[in-house]
Formats: C-alpha cells, sequence, structure tokens
C-alpha cells in the first residue's frame, strides 16, 4: 500500500475536504480539525477524493474511471455518512481540470486538479474553511475498477447497546456526527464550525465548549464578525463509552427536572453540559430544540401587511411573517419595520417553551411567538 495523504491542519468554517481511495486494501478514514483559506492537497496516489460544502460535494475521480457518476456518487456516501446523511447536491470531476461544489447557499468553491512536479495536486480556491481525511492509496487498475470493501466510520462490528466495551484509552479518539438546527451553526472553542453532517474528531472523556448560532441567511455563513450571531450560552459536549454512559443515564432518570435522557445522550440543563454515547448505533451530537434553540416567530398587532422584522448580521433583508431558530438563552436585538423604514427595536430574550401561551394545549412546543406593538 502506497503512502497516507498528508493532512494539513488549521481551522473555522464549512466545507470538508476528504480524500479517499479505493483499492484491495484501505485503512480506515482518519478525520482532521476544519482547515481554512485556500489549500493544495498532494493527491498523487489517490483516485478518488471529494470537497463537501454546506449541503454540495464535488467529487473527484481519476481520468481512467469508467463508472457513471451515481456508482461514483454511491462509493463516496459509502465511505463517508455525513455525505449520505447531510448533502443533497452531486457534482463530479474527472481528471485533470476545475469544477465547482453544487451547494446552494452562494458560497461555492472552487475545485482544480492539476499536475506539477509528477504530482497530482487538489487546490481550492474559497474563503470558507474545511476539514480533511486521508487513507492509503493504491493505484487504480481493471481489476478495481469496481468498489472493494470501504473504509468506515465506525468498527464493522457494532457494539449492542448492552454491550460494554473496553474503558477507553488515554487520549483515544473517535469521530462522532455534529448535527445543527436549520440556519444555525455549532461553533466549539477550539475554532472549529460545523453547519450539520459534518465529522469531529474527539478525546473520549474530554470536555468540547461550544455555543450555538444563527448564520447569516444570505450566505449561509457564521464567522463571529460580520456573518451570524454566537449565542451567550456556553455548552461543554463530552463524549463517554456505554458503560459510562449507562451509569450516567441512571442516575439522571432520577431526577428529570434537571436531566434529559435520551438513547444516546445526557442533557444537564443546569449545567450546560451534554454526555454523548459514543457506542450507540449512531452516536452523534443533536442540539435540538427547546435545549439548544427555539424557533421565534414574528407578529406585528394591528396587522401584518407590509411590516418586517430584522436581525442585524443574521437576517440583513427584513422579511414579513419570519419565523428562524435563534440560540437558547441569548438576548437577540431585533428590528421592527414597515414598508421598509426602522419603527422599532427591541432585546428578545430566547426562552425554551413549556406549553404557555396560546400552545397551552402542548407541552414542550418548538415555536415561540413575539408580537410586535404596532
Amino acid at each position: 500500500m502506497k503512502k497516507v495523504l498528508a493532512l494539513v491542519i488549521a481551522l473555522v468554517m464549512a466545507f470538508t475536504v476528504f480524500p479517499v481511495v479505493y483499492a484491495d486494501e484501505v485503512s480506515g478514514i482518519s478525520y482532521s480539525d476544519h482547515m481554512t483559506d485556500n489549500n493544495d492537497y498532494d493527491i498523487t496516489d489517490a483516485s478518488i477524493a471529494w470537497v463537501k460544502q454546506a449541503t454540495g460535494a464535488l467529487i473527484w475521480v481519476t481520468a481512467d474511471d469508467k463508472r457513471g457518476d451515481d456508482e461514483i456518487i454511491a462509493q463516496a456516501k459509502e465511505a463517508d455518512p455525513s455525505l449520505a446523511n447531510a448533502v443533497s447536491d452531486f457534482a463530479v470531476l474527472k481528471g485533470l481540470g476545475t469544477g465547482k461544489t453544487p451547494n446552494k447557499n452562494g458560497s461555492q468553491a472552487v475545485v482544480t486538479v492539476s499536475a506539477d512536479d509528477a504530482k497530482i495536486i487538489l487546490s481550492i480556491d474559497g474563503k470558507y474553511s474545511h476539514f480533511v481525511s486521508g487513507t492509503g492509496a493504491a493505484t487504480q487498475t481493471e481489476e478495481t475498477t469496481a468498489p472493494a470493501a470501504e473504509p468506515a466510520t465506525e468498527p464493522a462490528t457494532q457494539p449492542a447497546a448492552d454491550e460494554d466495551p473496553a474503558p477507553a484509552a488515554d487520549g483515544e479518539k473517535v469521530s462522532i456526527r455534529i448535527d445543527a438546527p436549520l440556519k444555525m451553526a455549532v461553533a466549539f472553542a477550539d475554532g472549529t464550525i460545523y453547519y450539520g453532517g459534518e465529522m469531529k474528531e474527539v478525546v473520549v472523556g474530554e470536555e468540547y465548549p461550544f455555543r450555538m448560532c444563527a448564520v447569516n441567511w444570505e450566505n449561509g455563513i457564521y464567522d463571529g464578525n460580520e456573518n451570524g450571531l454566537a449565542g451567550t450560552v456556553v455548552y461543554t459536549m463530552k463524549v463517554v463509552h456505554n458503560n459510562e454512559f449507562k451509569e450516567i443515564a441512571a442516575a439522571a432518570k432520577q431526577n428529570p427536572e434537571r436531566y434529559t435522557v435520551k438513547g444516546i445522550d445526557v442533557i444537564d440543563n443546569e449545567a450546560k453540559t451534554i454526555i454523548v454515547n459514543c457506542d450507540a448505533k449512531d452516536t452523534h451530537l443533536e442540539t435540538d430544540v427547546n435545549n439548544f434553540f427555539m424557533a421565534y416567530r414574528f407578529h406585528f398587532e394591528n396587522g401584518e401587511y407590509k411590516k418586517q422584522t430584522g436581525i442585524d448580521k443574521v437576517i440583513n433583508t427584513p422579511a414579513e411573517s419570519l419565523s428562524v431558530n435563534l440560540p437558547l438563552g441569548s438576548t437577540i436585538t431585533c428590528n421592527a419595520y414597515d414598508n421598509g423604514d426602522k419603527i422599532d427595536s427591541a432585546d428578545v430574550f430566547i426562552a425554551n417553551n413549556n406549553g404557555e401561551g396560546i400552545y397551552d394545549d402542548e407541552y414542550l412546543t418548538s415555536v415561540n411567538d413575539y408580537t410586535w406593538n404596532h
């Protein structure tokens, strides 16, 4: 087996590059941290690679790959669960040339594959960050044009829910999927930002602080500056094995007012900590409604016609009958407009909904309403 793809590690936002190959023997996918800026990757020994950005992915294969697009896309999906779970638009680039990620949020990256000093270089021209994975590589031949056994992001034999894997070794790393609500992002203290469906490599037992963020609706981005808003509540994620998770869940069930206990995680609503079972069949960080965010609908007391609501850095173009996901526990400055003219501003505290007001026939409803006095 030829050399493993080199990985260059850096930091920040939302398109994802996974150089992978298919061959008789292939090592498992290993995920690195997010990357940023415009980067070049040596894919000389690879026969397939992909660039994931938001809900679009560009898949590259060698020029002599005779398969159709559907087969190529299927191989990539099988190797990377985030492509199957969170990507809706695919494009294929064969051999040397240039293509764009097909995502529809206005932040497409240009991907160029070129020959340079007997090397094949994949270059990314896009201001949005990404993370990289690599495997061992082998040259594609007639015998290997059909996919062999693909690398997987979890063991081939998944522990049953009631089995107890061995305790985590010091520094043991696992990859889990980070899920985010619509038009929101999860920003970790290490600078990595996830928009939903990407994988994050974490150390079992270590704590990872993060915040919920609303993205800029016009470009789908949160960057901590001119795009999007970060919530003020700091949460902590910790990944543990099933034996430890069962003990935590059993204790948490004794105090349902403080804890939310689910099959894959336990949320401490006071300490703002979420414990994730890394041995669950579909392990992921689930940032769900009423625990991490709330959908707010904005209304006007004296009629909605030609009246809009806007939020700087989020809804820069004010919208009528706005419904927006916002980070729980934060105070967000919102603006009211009448026919395009600003008429009011208010600091709105984003609270969960336990069935108050007009939703008293529901428990833990996923929507709160805010009504302007205009």
